[in-house]
């Protein structure tokens, strides 16, 4: 009796958890389904409910790119499933199938490439559209100005349209493929920092902008030490529009200035004013993207000629230790030439008139007064500068050699300087400027 209820009592614990490893792999089974394993070219990338279902979601994104494209779309890769038992978490949700299809499938379509070159540089959904963007690329750069017509819009380089399979994902917009032909490609060069450089100068001389340079170098500050190396990149176009424009316009003819010599005279006198005449000038300009590059003259008719400037120079010289030191009210002209640089020319920066003579010249004061100064001034040069009352100081740059010093009085006409190009010069020339009450005029006003 004792034996029977021993075995009992050893039967009942093993017959409890048989039954309880039973229920759980019974659980365990109930939660393991039925779904689909998802290869692309052999590597899985996802587990599905049901396959079909996942070809339809496939089929619905070639039809809706097909539609966009206007051209068939197909898969490029190998698509395979494969039945299995998982656990239902591992099932991808419907809501992210869409963009498994789009980072693992590689669908392709039929595009238009526009090929520059012999180099595809960008597809668009078909040769209709491509045609419309290179129309427009053209079109971009044919505005004529009143009185102009347009001869001729060509591509400097070979430009076709080809049929291509590629990609959805690389066919652009018309919109996008112009700005894409026009910008170009970044192609950066380095710059060594050189003394007296900045930002804003290397900036300039590379047709790009400060903020540009900083996020290009990473850089912290607008500091720059000498021999810093700067990457600058540069845009340059994939294809360039050259156009050929004629045109007919009026312009202006200069008027030239005659001098007379009277030897017993020591002033200068204006004979006869300056005119300037009137002619029709016809003419053929060849654009690159809209800049000029060459300039032909076709055909020139004269309206009206110009007329001369005629002025009377005297030839007497007054000795310098004669000089009075008077004021005549009037300014002559310190030298005769050809006026090479006008008044408020270079941006407005050009204080006075720069008259072009030899090397030598005689310079003569405008006017009698005080020499205020005579000596070296930087960029000026050698430099007489005269206070003839009344606030009026004349100004003489760039001389040669001087015959006067700070406190001799001088004579109108007497003989000053020499025209040299001394100082911030390109050349032998005098720089005149005439100063009133502080503020620089047009010496031009006060010459008679």
């Amino acid at each position: 009796m004792k034996q029977k209820l021993t075995q009992k009592r050893v039967l009942f614990p093993l017959l409890t958890l048989l039954s309880l490893s039973l229920v759980l792999m019974l659980c365990l089974v109930g939660c393991r389904t039925t779904a689909y394993e998802v290869y692309v070219n052999g590597k899985q990338v996802c587990v599905v409910k049901d396959a079909g279902e996942f070809q339809n979601k496939l089929h619905k994104v070639c039809q809706e790119q097909a539609k966009a494209t206007g051209h068939p779309v197909n898969v490029k890769d190998e698509l395979k499933f494969k039945r299995v038992l998982v656990n239902e978490k591992a099932i991808l949700a419907d809501a992210q199938v869409a963009k498994i299809i789009a980072r693992e499938l590689k669908l392709v379509t039929t595009g238009a490439a526009i090929v520059v070159d012999g180099k595809p540089v960008v597809v668009v959904s078909s040769e209709s559209k491509a045609k419309e963007v290179l129309e427009r690329l053209k079109k971009g750069y044919t505005g004529c100005e009143s009185g102009e017509k347009l001869v001729s819009a060509e591509f400097e380089q070979k430009v076709e349209i080809n049929q291509k399979t590629v990609s959805t994902d690389k066919i652009v917009s018309p919109d996008q493929a112009l700005q894409i032909l026009q910008t170009g490609t970044d192609s950066p060069t380095i710059y060594e920092v050189k003394e007296g450089d900045s930002l804003w100068l290397i900036a300039r001389r590379h047709d790009t902008h400060v903020v540009d340079i900083v996020a290009a170098n990473k850089l912290k500050s607008e500091r720059l030490q000498l021999g810093q190396k700067l990457a600058i990149s540069t845009t340059s176009p994939y294809v360039d529009v050259v156009t050929v424009v004629e045109g007919t316009r009026e312009e202006k003819i200069p008027y030239k200035t005659r001098v007379e010599v009277d030897r017993k005279s020591s002033s200068v006198k204006v004979k006869q004013a300056g005119k300037e005449g009137r002619k029709q000038v016809t003419y053929r300009l060849t654009c690159k993207n809209g800049s000029t590059v060459d300039k032909n003259i076709l055909s020139e008719n004269i309206i009206e000629k110009a007329v001369d400037r005629v002025i009377v120079k005297g030839e007497r010289i007054v000795v310098a230790s004669r000089g009075s030191g008077r004021s005549s009210g009037t300014l002559s002209w310190p030298i005769y030439g050809r006026i090479t640089s006008s008044y408020g020319s270079r941006g407005g920066s050009h204080k006075g008139i720069d008259i072009g003579a030899k090397t030598g010249t005689a310079i003569r004061a405008a006017d009698g007064g005080t020499v205020r100064f005579a000596g070296w001034s930087g960029g000026y040069g050698k430099m007489v500068e005269i206070a003839h009352g009344n606030g009026v100081v004349t100004r003489y740059a760039h001389c040669s050699k001087l015959l006067v010093s700070k406190g001799s009085k001088v004579s109108k006409g007497q003989v000053i300087a020499h025209v040299g190009s001394t100082g911030r010069s390109t050349g032998p020339h005098l720089h005149f400027e005439v100063i009133n009450g502080g503020r620089h005029n047009n010496p031009l006003g006060y010459l008679k």
